[in-house]
């Protein structure tokens, strides 16, 4: 029955990507299309994590009566808003602006967004309750506290998803170093730090079933800490089946479970398909994880086992090999040192998670104990920092591919399956 299941779903999906690149994928429902623009006052909910950029503050509002559509609200950087809280908006109500290459109305689309509104005039008629934000924002104040600046806004996008305290610089040196993805709350992201943590968990004595469900707390406590983005959500269903299937021993039901999520996944949003790129790269990193890992894992048998060196940075090769050529259509480029950048940073990563939320607990416990413990946290962020400050200077770090057109993908990816297959069967051979 599961097989039979399996096949159902492959059948689904490929419909799926007939219909997203078909007319008929290209019409989006508005369920504002009447108010579009036009002056409107409403009464609304915050219903989705608050995103604090360096220039605005960017709100996703349900209105009162909407069925699903949500109205994405730029205001003001300098006021305060929670998850949660009861507005009074009255502005002019736009449909999201057309861009040549990019379709940002599909994007908003996958969100559920219908329509946006730029600065309009906000009142705050109740405050949120959410217990969850509501220590989100304590332990924002820890890293304001303890951290320099420019570094608090790279460890708060590492542990908390605060993507958007980063500068646009800093965001493309972190692209033409290859370690974007590292900061970077995306499928990717949850479905590489899943794997890193569960070596790391091993290395400290852990008996395996006690390490995969330790695993899995930090994977849903990064989950809701980020705010519990759509993206997170889908990739730690999929970091879940990795998961489960590591701690049976049997990888081919990641696969069919991958297929399985995403099915349901793209049942109840299709836009996902196309216009999402954190349900995109959660899916492929899956997929290079477990075609790949083998693969990389033979390769780097030369580097140590010692802190799990080359069991992390095995599963974050095969993650990346399976979402470079998606990387490489959205931003035009590929970092040429990126390979070196990974092996200097990578094994670092779990340490600095792991004292992460260390550091961010102790904070809020004694502000003596997170002064103490913001020391290691500089060192390892001053290090990090370096690495990407360097490497980003070095010239031709990056290659541009302008105009790499997504249909590429087609025989790259077969191609790709191919040669891993072969690879698994001469070694099986040997």
């Amino acid at each position: 029955m599961s097989r039979f299941l399996f096949f159902l779903c492959l059948i689904f999906l490929a419909g799926v990507f007939v219909w997203s690149f078909s007319p008929l994928g290209n019409k989006y429902p508005n369920e504002f299309e009447e108010f579009t623009g036009k002056t409107v006052m409403f009464k609304g909910k915050i219903a989705g994590d608050v995103q604090e950029r360096t220039e605005n503050t960017q709100l996703v509002v349900l209105p009162e009566g909407a069925k699903k559509g949500k109205i994405l609200v730029t205001a003001d950087r300098f006021k305060q808003y929670r998850y949660g809280d009861i507005l009074e908006v009255s502005g002019k109500l736009l449909a999201p602006a057309v861009f040549e290459e990019f379709d940002y109305p599909g994007y908003l689309q996958s969100k559920s967004v219908h329509a946006v509104m730029y600065y309009p005039k906000i009142a705050v008629l109740k405050q949120g309750q959410s217990p969850l934000f509501a220590f989100k924002e304590k332990l924002r104040g820890v890293i304001t506290t303890f951290l320099q600046p420019s570094i608090g806004a790279t460890f708060g996008a590492l542990l908390l998803g605060d993507q958007g305290k980063m500068t646009t610089q800093w965001k493309d040196k972190l692209n033409k170093t290859g370690l974007r993805h590292i900061t970077a709350i995306s499928g990717q992201h949850v479905v590489i730090l899943t794997r890193m943590l569960l070596p790391f968990f091993l290395w400290l004595g852990l008996w395996r079933k006690q390490a995969v469900f330790l695993s899995f707390a930090f994977m849903v406590l990064f989950i809701l800490l980020t705010g519990m983005q759509s993206s997170a959500i889908r990739a730690g269903i999929m970091g879940g089946l990795l998961l489960f299937s590591e701690f049976i021993g049997r990888m081919n039901v990641a696969l069919r479970g991958l297929v399985f999520a995403a099915a349901i996944m793209l049942l109840l949003n299709p836009w996902l398909l196309k216009h999402d790129p954190g349900f995109q790269l959660s899916f492929l990193a899956s997929l290079g994880i477990i075609f790949a890992l083998p693969f990389f894992t033979h390769i780097l048998k030369f580097l140590p086992a010692t802190l799990s060196i080359r069991e992390n940075l095995a599963v974050n090769f095969s993650a990346q090999l399976f979402t470079l050529p998606l990387l490489i259509h959205n931003f035009g480029y590929v970092s040429l040192v990126g390979i070196l950048t990974n092996l200097l940073l990578l094994p670092l990563i779990p340490l600095l998670i792991g004292l992460g939320f260390v550091f961010l607990l102790g904070g809020l416990a004694f502000g003596v104990l997170g002064a103490a413990l913001s020391f290691p946290i500089q060192l390892l962020m001053g290090y990090y920092h370096f690495i990407v400050e360097f490497f980003s200077s070095v010239p031709f770090a990056s290659l541009g591919l302008k105009n790499f057109s997504l249909f590429w993908l087609f025989p790259l990816y077969p191609a790709l399956f191919w040669f891993l297959r072969r690879f698994k069967q001469e070694r099986f051979m040997v």
